[in-house]
């Protein structure tokens, strides 16, 4: 083989090489996306996003249409308690008012005074049960321990013949409601005279 054959057969294969060499490159760099493909796929997205935003704008409406019924029902539940609440206590207070009724009607006719007191009685008894039977209880005052949770003073008395804020009068009855104070008892208490004499120590002091 002489040595123009061999340049061109050399000439040859690296032609070979060079035309694979550039095919290989050709498939691994892949042709750029065309532009009207992009904007078809951005519009798939969008649409997407738009209808997921849908979704949950109808599953808001429906939630806030929810709670705003419950809301409604619940205020409605609520009046219609408060309304009908003292139903029970009303009964029961008929019964007394129409004791009471029949007592003024007996007490026009009877010449006994003490059977028009006798009469009186039972009424006040039925009515002082039905407001026990509902929770209602006076609070204790006459020569109690005055606490301020539950009594008023409205006047002190100073004496020394007994320990200080002892209630000696009340002027008032006060009232608990199923252990809640709603009436505070209005009463008069002791004051010790040598607490009295101490503060005008200090107020002389003071001056």
């Amino acid at each position: 083989m002489n040595k123009k054959n061999t340049n061109k057969e050399e000439k040859q294969i690296k032609d070979e090489e060079t035309d694979s060499s550039a095919g290989e490159v050709a498939e691994e760099i892949k042709a750029p996306e065309p532009e009207e493909k992009k904007e078809k796929n951005l519009g798939k997205e969008l649409d997407i996003i738009n209808k997921q935003l849908e979704e949950e704008k109808d599953r808001y409406l429906r939630l806030n249409a929810d709670f705003d019924n419950l809301r409604k029902r619940t205020l409605k539940e609520r009046d219609e308690f408060m309304k009908y609440a003292n139903e029970k206590l009303i009964l029961e207070l008929i019964d007394v008012w129409e004791s009471l009724e029949r007592g003024i009607e007996n007490a026009k006719k009877a010449n006994d005074k003490d059977k028009l007191i006798e009469g009186m009685e039972l009424v006040y008894k039925q009515f002082k049960n039905v407001l026990e039977k509902n929770g209602l209880t006076p609070i204790k005052a006459l020569g109690e321990k005055f606490d301020h949770y539950k009594h008023e003073a409205m006047m002190q008395t100073i004496t020394d013949e007994c320990d200080e804020g002892i209630i000696l009068e009340e002027f008032a009855r006060g009232y608990m409601l199923n252990g809640k104070v709603i009436r505070y008892s209005k009463v008069r208490v002791s004051k010790n005279k040598q607490s009295e004499e101490n503060i005008e120590d200090i107020e002389g002091k003071i001056e």
